[in-house]
């Protein structure tokens, strides 16, 4: 059947929907009456591309000129929604269909630009700690299963999950995060209960995916026992791949009791404490994934300037970048794009956001 596209101007906010909703590909995401109630939910909706199978009227306004795709504007739309959704699931119409909609999106920006996904995760404010964390974790375990060849409705899941794991302690988690000490014993219980209790709630919230179910309730557990909360040998593939994510995205995000590492420096860190009869197959594949210097990193040149990884290069030593501040610590007026593969401007090492005190505008670097 010929689907009509849907224009974002032809989602009103409160007002139920009067067609089926489907992406691209044929999937149902919002069914006839659905209300649309933030406009943060429309800009997801409208991101994704959606259809209806019957004829849509014409806007009631002119619509604008169609604008280029904004990742940042789109990566914030996620953040705002995955915040609503998961502090507030008890009372979201449809929560199945709203979740896999927004892992949906991240599928598509992963596909539109992995760079640009991997320099939102590493650029994105930690403000909000928890809601960014599991989108990093979404956006990190796509990619990597795409690298790993999974298809479509399973990389679905598995997002889906991602951006669920902690539903079970979002709050402990905010503030394990500003803490400077040990979690005490009762956090410790509460950090054991999460993924059982984060399991229970999308149950109730209607979930019955059985991969996105089993990933989060897995995603503590180890290979061959020594995980919680049951202890299991054989926890499934998402969860795994989730698990792994996960470490990698904490490892370089800030806290309140460590600094950040790189990226390459927490890779590196993973790969030397899996053993070698327990190697986590997951870590090389995010290693070859984010790459040595991933997108939205600082790194200095060998002529001592310093640059933005903007994408990862043909080469894994030699990214595509631009300088931002002279040797001697000044910022140029205008960025200067370096030939890494050179030796002048070979990259030398990584620097840590705090070492690099410029500001800087993602969306003039990447609008795809």
């Amino acid at each position: 059947m010929h689907r009509s596209r849907i224009h974002i101007d032809q989602l009103e906010l409160n007002a139920p929907l009067p067609w089926n909703v489907f992406d691209e590909h044929g999937q149902l995401l919002l069914c006839m009456g659905f209300r649309i109630t933030r406009e943060s939910q429309r800009q997801v909706l409208a991101a994704r591309g959606l259809y209806a199978e019957s004829p849509v009227a014409p806007p009631s306004r002119t619509r604008p000129p169609s604008q280029a795709y904004r990742p940042f504007q789109v990566w914030r739309s996620i953040l705002d929604e995955t915040e609503v959704l998961l502090e507030k699931i008890r009372l979201q119409e449809d929560f199945p269909a709203q979740l896999a909609s927004l892992s949906g999106l991240i599928q598509d920006m992963a596909r539109r630009s992995a760079d640009t996904a991997l320099a939102a995760l590493i650029l994105s404010d930690q403000q909000r700690y928890p809601i960014a964390h599991s989108a990093h974790v979404a956006v990190l375990c796509e990619l990597v299963a795409q690298r790993l060849g999974w298809l479509p409705e399973r990389r679905r899941s598995l997002v889906c999950a991602a951006l669920t794991q902690n539903l079970g302690m979002i709050d402990l988690q905010l503030k394990l995060c500003r803490q400077r000490i040990a979690p005490s014993a009762t956090q410790r219980e509460e950090i054991r209960r999460h993924p059982k209790l984060g399991h229970d709630m999308l149950t109730s919230a209607g979930v019955s995916d059985a991969v996105w179910l089993r990933a989060v309730l897995e995603h503590h557990e180890a290979p061959g026992g020594g995980g919680y909360p049951f202890g299991i040998t054989t926890p499934s593939e998402e969860a795994l791949l989730i698990q792994t994510a996960d470490t990698f995205s904490a490892k370089v995000s800030p806290r309140a009791a460590r600094k950040p590492v790189t990226a390459s420096e927490a890779a590196r860190a993973m790969f030397l404490a899996s053993t070698a009869d327990q190697r986590n197959p997951v870590i090389a594949a995010l290693i070859k994934e984010v790459g040595i210097y991933p997108p939205g990193s600082f790194v200095q040149l060998e002529n001592g300037e310093v640059a933005l990884v903007l994408k990862r290069g043909k080469l894994a030593h030699a990214p595509d970048v631009v300088s931002l501040l002279s040797p001697a610590g000044s910022s140029y007026g205008a960025p200067l794009p370096r030939n890494t593969s050179r030796k002048e401007y070979a990259v030398t090492r990584m620097l840590a956001r705090e070492q690099v005190k410029v500001e800087i505008d993602p969306e003039r670097y990447w609008t795809k």
